[in-house]
């Protein structure tokens, strides 16, 4: 939570609100195109996006090394238009662009490339809210706070982690996530702490759900710090004192003012409560509290009203913690060599055996067969 302000409830009901909006805006457009295999019951639903963000650099470092961008974007419907900072586009869009990049010379790490320069500016609204904080945790948590509004797809949090603190973002969207995506958002994280501390605040680890880099000294050099591939999460390691840095940027007046454009905005809208709640669990599911009583205190609700919105929707609390812990786990098999019961662990399950026969209900199959047999199938594509 952010700041202490209870009237910034209003504000994240804000970022839930207008990203579900984009989303189902997007549905109609990339259901139809070919890059879409199979329609499920799911691919009805308004579809996860995500904003273009520092992929917007994609089409100038191309050009830059005399590549195209048109064999990338074939079959996916878009332009080059289509790559602006505040278009938004459906995250499993998102990841072919960015594995089709990574496969070019010279851009096996496009996530860094695309990140290189990048800070909160790159968040729009958000980013400038962020500026306006006292503190760098009161920035940090704004931003995980209010992040829906730049994707539906993915979240970010800040939490106390022992002496530490994370910052961190994990997809949970049924789509299988590009490992590039994981690159970026952390080391836009790395960029957006050190321009609004000048270079006094970095982390000391990060660790990166994706399997270890063919150039890891690429990623120790970028980040300053040691890098650690293959974990159940992606997020930067910020000293215990990091939340209380003072920002010189703060500004009282003009977070007001931020603050009321977007609840004008918020006053157009229409809420899917289901999307805050899929938001708010992955966070919690990191961190092992992910309760129903901890959901509901994370949105800043009764349990009962919970319970009621959740009941309007004809959802239940259970179903959706499920498609997450589902998502997060098909993510860590197929992008990560994290031990399956390191993986249940991570998922808040008792033990292996509960979590290997909620894969098997799930997708039909044990964990470590599915892993094998979609990773066959990405070396065939």
């Amino acid at each position: 939570m952010i700041c202490g302000d209870r009237y910034l409830w209003s504000v994240i009901n804000i970022a839930v609100i207008v990203a579900v909006n984009r989303a189902e805006k997007l549905s109609g457009r990339f259901h139809s195109g070919n890059w879409l295999n199979a329609m499920t019951m799911s691919d009805l639903m308004p579809q996860p996006t995500q904003r273009v963000g520092p992929l917007a650099r994609l089409p100038s470092i191309l050009a830059g090394r005399g590549l195209s961008l048109a064999g990338i974007l074939d079959g996916l419907d878009l332009t080059e238009s289509d790559l602006r900072p505040e278009t938004f586009l459906p995250i499993r869009v998102i990841s072919s662009i960015l594995d089709r990049a990574a496969l070019k010379p010279g851009l096996e790490e496009i996530g860094l490339l695309l990140a290189s320069g990048q800070n909160q500016a790159v968040l729009g609204p958000i980013g400038q809210l962020m500026m306006s904080c006292e503190t760098l945790g009161d920035a940090l948590g704004t931003f995980s706070s209010l992040q829906m509004a730049n994707s539906t797809a993915a979240a970010a949090y800040f939490h106390r982690l022992g002496e530490d603190y994370a910052l961190g973002f994990g997809v949970y969207a049924s789509e299988l996530p590009s490992s590039h995506i994981y690159d970026i958002s952390i080391a836009v994280g790395l960029n957006i702490i050190r321009d609004l501390t000048a270079g006094a605040i970095a982390p000391h680890e990060v660790l990166i759900s994706r399997p270890v880099s063919h150039n890891p000294k690429a990623y120790r050099k970028y980040f300053n710090c040691e890098v650690r591939f293959n974990e159940s999460q992606s997020c930067l390691i910020l000293p215990g004192h990091a939340a209380g840095y003072k920002l010189l940027t703060a500004n009282a007046a003009v977070r007001e003012s931020l603050l009321n454009v977007l609840q004008v905005q918020m006053a157009r809208q229409t809420d899917v409560f289901a999307t805050r709640v899929r938001h708010a669990l992955y966070p919690l599911i990191v961190q092992g509290m992910a309760s129903y009583a901890r959901v509901a205190a994370h949105l800043n609700l009764h349990p009962r009203t919970l319970s009621r919105r959740l009941a309007k929707e004809d959802i239940s609390f259970e179903h959706l913690k499920d498609e997450v812990r589902r998502a997060i786990a098909r993510k860590l098999l197929a992008r990560t060599d994290v031990a399956v019961s390191d993986i249940a662990a991570s998922l808040g399950y008792a033990g292996p055996s509960a979590f290997v026969r909620a894969f098997r209900r799930w997708e039909g199959s044990p964990p470590s067969v599915w892993r094998h047999r979609t990773r066959e199938l990405n070396d065939l594509l």
